[in-house]
């Protein structure tokens, strides 16, 4: 092997050698290619553990890195590694971020993005405020990121695709195997319009301890998470906890005090989550302003341009020579991703520069939001 790429994608192939350790071996050799080849005994030595460096050097042997090779390609498969160029920046910068991830669909990860979690066994409520976030937050160019469970992870990632946004599921397995199986349809949905991620090679299976591990790529994915019904002891309050450490914005949405599975969420907004009654919660909380906007038949002192950035001064320009432009439209002039672009123009919405109209085209409303009264 002479590619680095190619060693990351042996080494994550052994069972045990998960992120962190991974991760103290990189800081020790510098490089894969050198963790590749250390001697049993140097191994060891940072691991700690004499069975697991006699394993990865018994397994090192044993990898036919063609015949995985062959299986990436035949089931659409492609990887990235944690030095690559399009590996998802928030992630990386989370204490253990994976050293490889496999993945289907498109691997764009430029968009602002807000995950959803919640309850497997989940209420009619749930499920209808699940699906209304998502398909709201999609609507404006936000990615919906879950973990294509049962229940409100299976709403979130429908709504999201319903509401024609872009949307990450996160699973516990290789992308080889659809779990659970009744998601199928959803699965092959997602791999067509959005993306399927998964930490684990091809062929393994969605063990019960994988759903936790992979929480934290769920949270680190993410601006924020929000919470939708939870129990009291419940896998969502571990992707809580996981965002909280990864500074991440963490949300919850209110529930009934007799339900069960509103025990976690109502709890989580005691200890400071910022409780969500609107998609719009969200998105003040994530850019901190606020999306009212105010009436526009009050006196003004003076214009009062708030701090726009070169890439929203851009955009307005555009607005000068037409008073409406689509999403397309707007890629095309100025050469920017799509996700850029959604989230210039979200930010923009939110200061009444520019408004969603039919046909998803956006319509330039003037600077007079941005005035200051007397």
């Amino acid at each position: 092997m002479d590619n680095a790429r190619y060693y990351w994608l042996a080494l994550s192939t052994i069972r045990g050698l998960g992120a962190k350790r991974m991760k103290n071996l990189l800081q020790y050799f510098g490089n894969p290619v050198s963790i590749w080849q250390a001697s049993r005994k140097e191994l060891e030595n940072i691991i700690g553990s004499q069975a697991l460096a006699s394993k990865i050097v018994a397994e090192r042997e044993k990898i036919d890195l063609d015949h995985l090779l062959e299986v990436l390609d035949k089931n659409k498969i492609g990887f990235l590694t944690v030095f690559d160029e399009d590996y998802p920046g928030p992630l990386k910068n989370i204490s253990d971020p994976p050293p490889v991830l496999y993945y289907k669909g498109e691997p764009d990860f430029s968009f602002l993005a807000v995950a959803i979690v919640g309850a497997r066994g989940c209420t009619e409520y749930g499920r209808k405020v699940a699906g209304r976030m998502a398909y709201e937050l999609a609507e404006r160019g936000i990615t919906v990121v879950s973990g294509l469970a049962r229940g409100i992870d299976t709403y979130a990632h429908h709504a999201a695709l319903k509401g024609e946004g872009k949307t990450i599921a996160v699973t516990g397995c290789g992308l080889d195997i659809i779990y659970p199986p009744e998601n199928k349809n959803l699965y092959l949905e997602i791999e067509e319009k959005g993306t399927l991620l998964s930490e684990y090679p091809p062929g393994v299976e969605p063990l019960s301890g994988h759903f936790p591990q992979r929480n934290r790529i769920i949270s680190g994915l993410s601006q924020g998470v929000l919470v939708v019904e939870a129990a009291a002891r419940s896998g969502s309050l571990i992707t809580a906890a996981l965002a909280r450490e990864q500074g991440r914005k963490l949300f919850a949405v209110p529930g009934n005090i007799d339900r069960p599975q509103s025990k976690g969420t109502n709890r989580l907004i005691k200890e400071g989550a910022r409780m969500v009654t609107g998609v719009e919660d969200i998105i003040e909380e994530l850019f901190h302003y606020s999306t009212d906007i105010g009436t526009t038949d009050e006196k003004y002192q003076e214009i009062k341009y708030p701090v726009l950035s070169e890439e929203e001064k851009v955009i307005i320009r555009l607005f000068e020579k037409e008073i409406e432009l689509t999403v397309d439209e707007i890629v095309r002039l100025t050469d920017k991703s799509p996700g850029t672009v959604n989230t210039i123009l979200l930010k923009l919405e939110l200061k009444g520069i520019v408004s969603r109209g039919p046909g998803k085209k956006y319509l330039f409303m003037g600077l007079q939001s941005l005035l200051k009264p007397i």
